[in-house]
């Protein structure tokens, strides 16, 4: 497995759940993690402990806007030059009637899942190439291959997720550069706080945090391409 020690890790949707257990498990393997979310409080609550293991910068950016992911990424190069794997896991869905639902839930579902997801890869990309390494991980979820319907625009976006992923990894291939999926089912997050369901078969955060570390420690050459998750219990 490759070594990750004094790698610069960036992680979106890092103020709890799959990012925040992300950032821990980076953090003990050695990386410089730099922790993004929109909320610098919540952020710092998360590095407070991960600091006395480690190095982590904390950066409130919100990942729809395109100004604010440019200055992030910015300050972030300024403060560590550069960006060896970048996690895409920030992340928004809810439950839609598409008979009923606002053209501002379609925004927020689509601007947070896939747009998000865009600007983060450009902002590292050109430095990426330039070091003819790098790889990055999206967060996508079980239901970008099989939809539910419940959530269609959840799933629409995860399918769209799934979709630029693919494209984005057979053309920065030739850079050196990897692009993975990590596909979980429901997983204990705040996500489903509020609603009456049992969460007692749900993946934990950590596990889905295992997986992305896993597929950014492969062996030079190797790419995983998508992993499935699903709990066994």
């Amino acid at each position: 497995m490759k070594d990750l020690k004094g790698k610069v890790v960036a992680i979106t949707g890092a103020s709890s759940g799959i990012g925040a257990s992300a950032a821990a498990q980076f953090v003990e393997l050695g990386c410089k993690v730099v922790l993004i979310s929109r909320t610098l409080e919540k952020l710092e609550a998360v590095a407070a402990p991960l600091r006395e293991k480690g190095e982590v910068l904390c950066v409130a950016a919100d990942v729809c806007d395109e100004a604010a992911v440019g200055k992030a990424f910015e300050g972030i190069l300024a403060e560590w030059g550069q960006v060896d794997i970048l996690v895409n896991n920030a992340g928004v869905g809810f439950a839609t009637d598409l008979s009923s639902c606002s053209l501002e839930d379609y925004r927020a579902i689509m601007e947070t899942n896939v747009t998000g997801v865009f600007l983060c890869s450009r902002a590292v990309l050109p430095g990426m190439k330039a070091q003819k390494s790098g790889h990055i991980v999206n967060v996508s979820s079980i239901v970008g291959k099989v939809a539910n319907p419940g959530a269609p625009l959840y799933c629409a976006s995860k399918h769209g997720l799934n979709g630029y992923s693919s494209g984005l990894q057979q053309q920065v291939a030739k850079d050196g550069i990897g692009v993975s999926m990590v596909s979980p089912s429901a997983v204990d997050t705040a996500y489903w706080d509020g609603r009456d369901i049992d969460r007692s078969k749900f993946l934990k955060p950590e596990e889905v945090a295992a997986a992305i570390v896993y597929v950014v420690s492969q062996p030079a050459g190797v790419l995983i391409k998508d992993i499935d998750l699903t709990a066994m219990r």
